[in-house]
């Protein structure tokens, strides 16, 4: 994750919310949520809630951030320490571990390309 190079707190924190955004987008894709007729919010940890209830507690979690991250996306100043960057970007690291778990689990049950179960056409 790139935030781990970041010195300074804010930017450490900048760079892991924009981790767990791409560890949304892909619970997000491999669900389909993003296709859904109904998916009218177009914001990320909505429609990972509501497309995979396991991930809530995160979605929670990452929402009550979002005004930080855009904050500092704003160039506004926050205060941020580095204790505070230092565990988001751990809670950001078990998200992703989640994430890719999730992603192992969905291709270990899909069938591989072209595999017929013994059947013919």
């Amino acid at each position: 994750m790139q935030a781990a190079g970041e010195r300074d707190p804010r930017e450490r924190f900048r760079t892991a919310y924009l981790a767990a955004l791409r560890g949304a987008g892909a619970v997000i894709a491999l669900t389909g949520a993003d296709n859904a007729p109904r998916a009218r919010s177009r914001n990320a940890w909505v429609l990972m809630q509501s497309a995979a209830p396991e991930f809530v507690m995160w979605a929670d979690y990452f929402s009550a951030r979002s005004e930080t991250r855009a904050a500092l996306e704003a160039g506004l100043d926050r205060d941020i320490d580095d204790d505070e960057a230092d565990e988001f970007y751990s809670r950001v690291g078990a998200f992703l571990h989640d994430v890719e778990d999730l992603l192992t689990a969905s291709a270990r049950l899909r069938p591989a390309p072209g595999w017929t179960n013994g059947m013919t056409g």
